[in-house]
């Protein structure tokens, strides 16, 4: 067997060698297994809550709000988890295989809420809410963060798995927001039919994750960090509060996230109630991704040309408040596709790249403090991602209340319908200014070749005193 530690005819160690495209898929798919979940927590669940059980949209936005709290802090958790894993299988590879029953579980335990009262039902959804995101789905989804950065040193490979790994989220979510109902409606509609719904993919998720282990290899791991000692949490945790680039990045990430909340949480009652069709809510979604899909096929061919990703931001930033702005003029027929055709595109085009960002942010961290923290760094991701989630459905749901919404009524409450049509309309002008404002402090991609020039300098040094 070959010796990770020797270089091939190239020069370069199998570490900064780019990532092999057949493992790039191998890693990319992993988003059959994980975003449908996601997908069912940030635009159904809290439809299923209010309009199949009949809870207050205010109780379920606390009890999703104070979960999400939990499940954040988890995040970096799970990332110094994945940090002090040093075994033949990886870092963070070994957690795949790990999680991926508690995953597939995770999928049906959400729906199968028992008949009782309130109360009852509140505190199962909270314990079965937290058992799938901040348990099952945290691990799951911050080892599949940190991948990338354990497989190759090699940046544009990062960026590149990174990107086919956000192409295939977009497929996946697209063809999963418009079938996910439907889907229920042939197995019978009600409860029963979300539980079944989950369960299918539940044995999909188990199985997809199998794959992904089995075609995915560190090299990271084996060749920079065999004998590397415990990195303390706590000393993880304030390398990462000096990293400035990682608070810009998970300034990113929670934009993006209450730009789904707006768009795709909100677009199912925006549907029902406003449209007059709950069933449109997947058209919505449609025009959404098929915007995002464009944004995303379009990203390598962006990368090859070494445009900065500041750059790719910014220009994704401007093409969402086009279409913001599309739907302040006028929110309905041809304005109000493309307005979430544009918006779609520039989402796909910033989703592409906040985890090559991230990835990038640990070179930076690791430069600054000498400490390199890979997963609870890439952690940021998911932080955001749950935080954003968490806080915006929370908003949703007290706005909604606020606004006198009644899951179970058959027409709601004039401001109720206004509340929703702001939330869907307006709120996105804002997010996607604030956008542009965090843009304006992200200059990592100029220092980036010092960086990684100092840090190879570094360890040439540490191996020649060894």
């Amino acid at each position: 067997m070959k010796d990770p530690r020797k270089t091939d005819l190239a020069g370069l160690s199998p570490a900064d060698q780019p990532i092999p495209m057949r493992q790039q898929i191998a890693y990319a798919v992993s988003e059959i297994a994980v975003n449908p979940i996601y997908t069912i927590t940030l635009t159904f669940l809290t439809f299923f809550y209010t309009d199949v059980l009949g809870l207050n949209a205010a109780l379920v936005g606390a009890i999703i709000l104070v979960s999400k709290v939990f499940d954040g802090i988890s995040d970096l958790w799970a990332g110094n988890l994945i940090d002090h894993t040093h075994t033949k299988a990886g870092s963070a590879r070994p957690w795949i295989l790990r999680s991926a029953v508690l995953l597939a579980i995770s999928y049906v335990i959400l729906f199968t809420v028992p008949a009782g009262g309130n109360i009852c039902k509140a505190i199962y959804i909270f314990v079965s809410y937290n058992f799938a995101m901040t348990i099952a789905y945290t691990i799951t989804s911050c080892a599949i963060n940190a991948m990338p950065v354990y497989m190759s040193n090699d940046s544009s490979s990062r960026a590149s798995a990174y990107s086919i790994r956000m192409i295939v989220a977009g497929v996946v979510q697209m063809i999963f927001s418009m079938v996910c109902l439907n889907i229920v409606d042939a197995f019978g509609g009600g409860q029963r039919g979300w539980i079944l719904m989950s369960t299918v993919f539940a044995t999909i998720s188990l199985i997809v994750l199998l794959i992904m282990y089995f075609g995915t290899r560190e090299y990271v791991t084996e060749v920079e960090q065999p004998t590397e000692e415990k990195l303390p949490f706590r000393v993880a945790i304030f390398a990462v509060l000096k990293n400035k680039y990682w608070f810009l990045v998970f300034g990113v990430v929670m934009v993006i996230v209450f730009h789904q909340v707006a768009t795709l949480t909100v677009g199912v009652y925006y549907a029902k109630y406003v449209l007059f069709d709950e069933n449109l809510a997947g058209g919505l979604v449609t025009y959404h991704h098929l915007g995002a899909g464009v944004g995303m096929l379009a990203m390598p061919f962006i990368l090859s040309n070494n445009i900065s990703k500041k750059k790719i931001v910014i220009g994704s930033a401007w093409l969402m408040l086009a279409g913001a702005a599309l739907a302040l003029i006028n929110s309905t027929g041809i304005c109000l596709i493309l307005s979430l055709a544009l918006r779609g595109c520039g989402f796909g085009l910033t989703n592409s790249l906040y985890y090559g960002m991230l990835a990038d942010s640990v070179d930076y961290g690791e430069y600054k403090t000498r400490i390199r923290a890979a997963a609870v760094t890439t952690s940021a991701g998911s932080v955001g991602l749950k935080l954003g989630s968490g806080l915006g459905t929370a908003l949703l749901g007290f706005a909604l209340w606020a606004t006198g919404y009644d899951g179970l009524a058959v027409k709601q409450a004039a401001t109720a319908v206004s509340c929703i049509r702001i939330i869907f309309i307006a709120v996105p002008f804002v997010l996607y200014i604030a956008l542009l404002i965090l843009m304006h402090f992200y200059d990592l991609d100029e220092m980036l070749p010092k960086i990684k020039e100092e840090l190879a300098q570094r360890s040439q040094k540490e191996g020649t005193q060894q």
